[in-house]
Formats: C-alpha cells, sequence, structure tokens
C-alpha cells in the first residue's frame, strides 16, 4: 500500500484539497495507522504555528522562504529559525527497469533540501530483527562540512535517538527498531527537519 505524501497531507491539513482528494485520503487514513498518526503531527504542528505570536518575519525573510518552497517553521525568542526539508528524490518512487532483478530488499535512498544544503540519507532494512540502520550526510553548496552538528531520531513527539556528524558531515543510527521518524539536523543556520524519514514497519 502506497503511503500518502506529506505535501499531499499537508495540503489537506490546510484545506487546500479538492473534493475528490479529500474523499481518496480520507478512506486511506481510515486503514492506514501510519497515514493517520502523521496526518495528526501536521495538525499540531499548523495549531502551534498558528498560536505562535512571538515574532512577525521581515517580508523578505517571508519571499525567501517561498520562492525556496521551504517554509519557515518558528523562531522562538532569541532562537534559530526552523526549517521543513523537502524530499527531492526517493528510490520507492522509481521504478525498475524492465527486466531487472531483486534479490532482497535494497537500501532506500532519499534525498531531502533546505535551501542550499541537501541531506541524503539511505535507509537499509533487516527484516530478520525487524530493526533499520540509517545513514546519512548533510551536504551543503559551500566547500565546507558541518562537523559536529548534533542529529536526532523523533518519534511519537519524543528524541530516541541522537549523534553528530563527523568531519565530512556524515552521521549514523545503527539498528534502531522500526517506526515511524521524524529527523533533524542543528545547523548555524538553524534547525533543518525531515518529516517522515522512515514511516512504520515499511
Amino acid at each position: 500500500m502506497r503511503h500518502i505524501t506529506i505535501e499531499t497531507l499537508i495540503d489537506y491539513v490546510e484545506g487546500l484539497s479538492s473534493d475528490a482528494e479529500k474523499s481518496d485520503i480520507e478512506a486511506h487514513l481510515v486503514s492506514c495507522l501510519d497515514c493517520t498518526e502523521i496526518k495528526q503531527e501536521l495538525q499540531s504542528l499548523v495549531l502551534q504555528l498558528r498560536q505562535d505570536t512571538f515574532f512577525e518575519p521581515p517580508v523578505g525573510l517571508v519571499q525567501w522562504g517561498i520562492n525556496l518552497f521551504q517554509p519557515v517553521v518558528r523562531r522562538a525568542p532569541g532562537g534559530l529559525p526552523k526549517f521543513i526539508a523537502s524530499l527531492v528524490f526517493d528510490t520507492f518512487e522509481q521504478p525498475m527497469f524492465a527486466g531487472m532483478r531483486r534479490v532482497g530488499t535494497p537500501p532506500r535512498q532519499l534525498l531531502f533540501r533546505a535551501g542550499e544544503i541537501d541531506i541524503d540519507v539511505k535507509i537499509e532494512s533487516m527484516e530478520a530483527n525487524n530493526r533499520i540502520s540509517l545513514v546519512g550526510q548533510v551536504l551543503p553548496s559551500a566547500t565546507k562540512f558541518f562537523e559536529n552538528a548534533p542529529v536526532k531520531l523523533e518519534s511519537h513527539g519524543i528524541v530516541r535517538y541522537s549523534t553528530k556528524t563527523n568531519v565530512i558531515g556524515e552521521f549514523s543510527f545503527d539498528e534502531v527498531p522500526k517506526d515511524t521518524y521524524h529527523l533533524s539536523v542543528d545547523l548555524p543556520e538553524g534547525e533543518i527537519t525531515l518529516f517522515c524519514v522512515h514511516r512504520g514497519n515499511s
């Protein structure tokens, strides 16, 4: 069963879906606990954003975010901005070439983008013990890598695992239980969140 994309769920939560799309989404949510959980988290996030009156962002900053298709989520008083990274590539969305054979479950490769920073993620599923290994790399547009940047795996609103990037911006989480995870990276520019870097038992 193919899950609903984050972009589609955001449109649904904000009431931007057409009647036909809304009907399809609601039918899927009835039988998919993973997507229902993500929808609830997005609803909570949207509610928090609407209630956040700490600051009024400059017009130029808002336009910069629109141009990059990267919304500024919120800024706490005196804090750094938070960004939601966009998924720009997913091997699950790429069909195999005709005639290709597959042995076992291949690693899943994802590429997220937030402004001029890319985050490359590879997830390998271990069916024998119902766990995954997740490795990634933070790739800035400049030549300097982000070393010692905190990286966190969060599920159900709680940070479950944390690590830091190495000298070339790489990080890894080895053999963590399958769950719905969001991943965040703390950089000097702000916190970047990768929503649903892994979903449930998929």
